[in-house]
């Protein structure tokens, strides 16, 4: 049942923002009393973290299976990790103002799990590419990687979407998950040795 609560919470803080989500509207999704959620979790706000700790052990793991499969090349490890970095980043990106203005804490917490895992995993698997010959020596890894996060953030949230020219946003690809993979294609084209 916790993680039933977890997973409806979480849908639904990400879809309204966490101070428009009442309890009993996670409960009413989940067809259970306000009493059980307050069994399992003190407050929404406990509740809260532990979507985030859930989210982010959930995003920890899958990184850690992209970057232990051997079979997959370095072309799709970097790719398939850019993307679900981006997935995430566009995910917590809308609600990040929400929590900074109605719970701080949790707004630092995020940025913290954000920093540690571009470092971690992102700017890791791109200083792999360097180390190996994959991607160009002269490229600043961290530029490359603050590029992609700014546009990650910006590329898939609809509002920012909607202030640019028909002419410019014409022939975008419609779901988030092409965006990103475009995007992700364009970086790593513009990184990529030119001996590989």
């Amino acid at each position: 049942m916790q993680n039933r609560i977890i997973q409806q919470s979480r849908e639904m803080f990400l879809r309204h923002g966490y101070s428009k989500v009442r309890i009993d509207e996670i409960a009413a999704e989940l067809k259970i009393s306000k009493k059980t959620i307050y069994n399992h979790f003190g407050s929404k706000e406990e509740l809260l973290f532990a979507v985030i700790e859930q989210t982010h052990s959930d995003l920890e793991r899958e990184l850690l299976f992209i970057e232990t499969k051997k079979e997959l090349s370095y072309e799709n490890q970097v790719k398939s990790i850019l993307s679900l970095l981006g997935i995430w980043v566009s995910n917590v990106t809308p609600i990040l103002d929400d929590l900074k203005r109605s719970l701080p804490e949790a707004y630092d917490v995020i940025v913290e799990i954000k920093k540690e895992i571009f470092v971690s995993h992102g700017m890791l698997i791109l200083n792999k590419g360097v180390e190996i010959g994959k991607i160009k020596a002269s490229w600043h890894v961290n530029m490359a990687l603050y590029i992609f996060i700014a546009t990650a953030e910006k590329l898939l949230t609809e509002t920012y979407r909607d202030t640019l020219p028909n002419e410019v946003i014409a022939d975008f690809p419609l779901s988030p998950e092409e965006r990103l993979r475009a995007v992700v294609e364009i970086l790593y084209s513009g990184i990529i040795s030119n001996g590989n």
